[in-house]
Parts: structure tokens; sequence; C-alpha cells
């Protein structure tokens, strides 16, 4: 067991590119600081196809890399991730994927486990954005998740097919520390039914969906102002985004998952939002 005080949350995608991880992984942690004012870093750890940053771009100047910290290798401290991490805010930090090819910066395992004690050494909450696959040091951050996040779509026969033809995959999805999440659901009575089918048809014992936001998608992709969007919208007592509702919710399940308080009252919250982010439990969702 880890004797470091930092929670780890890995944000991971078990099919294709496209379910929404690195949405999903930044607006975690830009809410979990913003309600818990607990110290927290997000990391890309994704593909160099993984451009998590950019949703921030127009919010965060991202200088630095992981490249800056595998020149310590081994030698990796704590100081060393606060230096070169991108503070979005005095609490909420940001570390991009690297910019040189794996082959020309190459580490071994051991630098990603040492990363790991040290970032959580600095941190209170470290979101890791996964991305895809089921590389080493991919799994070393499945296997030490306080809590994992799998994102997926809503799409049955291709889920079906991964779950039944990949046996590492199936096993992490069902982990006790697993919630899987579908994402891109839209808002209404037949997105409940969507839930509870796929729970049943997959074996899930628990899930939650996140909506489809054209607004937040918008702010990410094309603005690049996710982090300006989300806080405006947090800071409202009646919010206008559906994402908004739902992940402050996901919120909630980590935060009494991890017996952490919270003080955050919404004056409009959407009873359908509660549902889709199971209602804060832990356990067995019917809808």
């Amino acid at each position: 067991m880890r004797d470091t005080k930092g929670k780890l949350i890995s944000v991971w995608v078990p099919g294709n590119h496209g379910a929404g991880g690195s949405t999903i992984s930044i607006a975690l942690g830009i809410a979990l600081e913003h309600l818990t004012n607990r110290k927290t870093l997000i990391v890309n750890m994704g593909s160099t196809r993984n451009y998590m940053e950019q949703y921030l771009r127009n919010d965060v100047a991202a200088r630095f890399s992981m490249d800056y910290l595998k020149s310590f290798d081994l030698g990796i401290s704590a100081d060393h991730i606060k230096m070169y991490s991108s503070a979005i805010n005095d609490m909420l930090y940001i570390l991009p994927n690297c910019k040189i090819g794996r082959e020309l910066n190459k580490v071994g395992e051991s630098f990603y486990q040492r990363f790991l004690e040290k970032s959580l050494e600095a941190f209170e909450f470290v979101i890791i954005d996964l991305e895809t696959g089921l590389c080493k040091e991919k799994q070393m951050f499945l296997d030490e998740a306080d809590i994992i996040l799998a994102v997926m779509n809503d799409n049955e026969i291709m889920l079906k097919d991964l779950l039944s033809s990949n046996k590492e995959i199936n096993e992490f999805i069902h982990q006790d520390k697993t919630l899987p999440i579908f994402n891109g659901l839209h808002e209404s009575g037949n997105a409940l039914k969507t839930l509870s089918r796929l729970n049943k048809r997959l074996g899930l014992k628990s899930s939650c969906g996140i909506s489809f936001d054209y607004n937040a998608n918008k702010a990410s992709c094309c603005e690049g102002k996710l982090y300006s969007f989300l806080k405006k919208e947090l800071n409202k007592k009646k919010v206008d985004s559906p994402m908004s509702e739902q992940i402050v919710e996901l919120c909630s399940i980590i935060t009494d998952k991890f017996s952490i308080p919270i003080d955050y009252v919404q004056e409009n919250v959407n009873p359908i939002s509660i549902i889709f982010t199971k209602a804060k439990l832990w356990g067995e969702i019917d809808v």
C-alpha cells in the first residue's frame, strides 16, 4: 500500500479513441479543486495523438511537458514535478504529454513508479488521463489507482466484443474500484434506459452517465477555454450546463469514497442529472 497522502484517479478509455476521457479528466480536476480546495494535478499520459492540454490552451500556457521530468530519470523529486507542471491557478496544475517521441526519450518502468510516488507527495489529487491501451506503464497507473474511471461510449456491440476478447480489460472494468462512465448520452428518459440496459448487458454493478453538452464541447474543442467555462458554471448557483451538474455529482461520488467533505449547493439541480450519476451511491443503480 502507498504511504503517500495523495489520491490517484486514473481516467482510462478501454475502447477506441474519442470516448471523451480527456474532457472528463480536465473537468473532474477543475471541479475537484474547486469543490475541495485541495491541490490537484492533471497529467496527460495518453499517446502523442492526445492533445488534452489544447482544451485549456487559452486559459494556461503549458510551457513544459513530461520530457523535462524524464531527464531526471530515477532522481525525480516532488519539487521537480511541481516546478515543471503548469499552474492553472494556485491549487490546480497540468502536466502535458511528451512532445519528443518515445524512442528518443525512453525511460524504464521504474521511472513511472517514482513519478507516481512523488506526484502523490506533492498533490492531494492526481488525475491521470491514460487514454487507451494497456502498456506496462499505463497498467501500473490502473493497478495503483484509488479509483479508475473507465470512460466509454454507448456502442453495446463494440463493448461486448471488447470485453469478451480481452480478459485484462474485462477484469479492470469489473474491479470494485472501477466506475464505468458512459459519456455523450443525451439527457432524456431514453438515456436512462440506455444506461440501465448497458449495466445489465455488460454485467456492471454500477455506472455513470454524462450528457452530451454542446457548450462544454465548444469551450474545449473550439475555444480552448474549458477551465474558464467550468469555473464560470461552478461559481453560479444556477448552472446552465448539464455536464457541470453531472461532474459535480461525480465529484460527490469520489469525495464520498474518500470521506472528503465538499461545500457546494446548486439551486436548480436536475433530478435526471443526479440519477445519471447514481445519486452519489457507490453501488448498484436501478433506473
